[in-house]
């Protein structure tokens, strides 16, 4: 049981990597949390390497697991509304898989798989900002989940 998030290659941005890790060690207080990052595809092909992609990812998820996927035309809850689905995941005592894909975006087999197709707002972000903007969320919702002061 716990969070793992699966990035599609690697943290390239300092300042992206100094965030991963801020919030990386700030939520691991409240659950065991892992953060993978996956080779990305070398396909020239948009399709071939979302696919590939896809394929490493899902020998990562487990078939207990919950699966959360990103993807801008997913849902996009609020961080009280986020706090509560995660919060529900937790209290499955299944694994939550979180999954970013590379620049390209994600297959519609992940869709497919995920229990809750999540996008983080009407913006485009980087896939690596995405990364951040999504740790940075788990922790603000694991913090409502615990009654902690971090979200006001």
């Amino acid at each position: 049981m716990g969070l793992l998030f699966l990035f599609v290659g690697k943290t390239k941005e300092g300042f992206v990597r100094e965030g991963l890790d801020k919030y990386e060690k700030l939520a691991g207080h409240f659950v065991k949390l892992e953060v993978r990052e996956l080779k990305g595809s070398s396909a020239s092909d948009r399709q071939t390497a979302i696919e590939e992609e896809a394929d490493a990812m899902l020998d990562r998820v487990g078939p207990g697991d919950i699966l959360v996927a990103l993807d801008e035309r997913g849902n996009n809850p609020t961080s009280v509304e986020f706090a509560g689905e995660l919060s529900k995941f937790i209290e499955s005592g299944k694994t939550v898989v979180f999954a970013i894909g590379g620049p390209f975006g994600i297959s519609d087999r992940i869709k497919a798989r995920a229990q809750l197709v999540l996008s983080l707002s009407r913006l485009t972000f980087t896939h690596e900002m995405a990364r951040l903007v999504l740790m940075e969320q788990a922790y603000r919702a694991l913090t409502i989940i615990k009654g902690r002061t971090y979200h006001y």
